[in-house]
């Protein structure tokens, strides 16, 4: 199972030098924030976030 922990080892892609400054930015925030989002869920998701029978299914694993 991957660990939350490896989210930050992610990198940023490497943007064509012929992209306009402007667009990579906006493309770097959305990036930056898809990230922050997806930690903050992962790092709060608990029993409590799921419904019952997800709870029986992964206990029965």
């Amino acid at each position: 199972m991957a660990s939350v922990m490896g989210i930050n080892k992610i990198g940023l892609p490497k943007l064509s030098e012929n992209m306009d400054p402007e667009d990579a930015r906006a493309l770097r925030s959305y990036l930056y924030q898809l990230q922050e989002q997806l930690q903050y869920v992962l790092s709060n998701l608990d029993t409590e976030n799921m419904s019952e029978e997800l709870r029986t299914r992964l206990q029965d694993l």
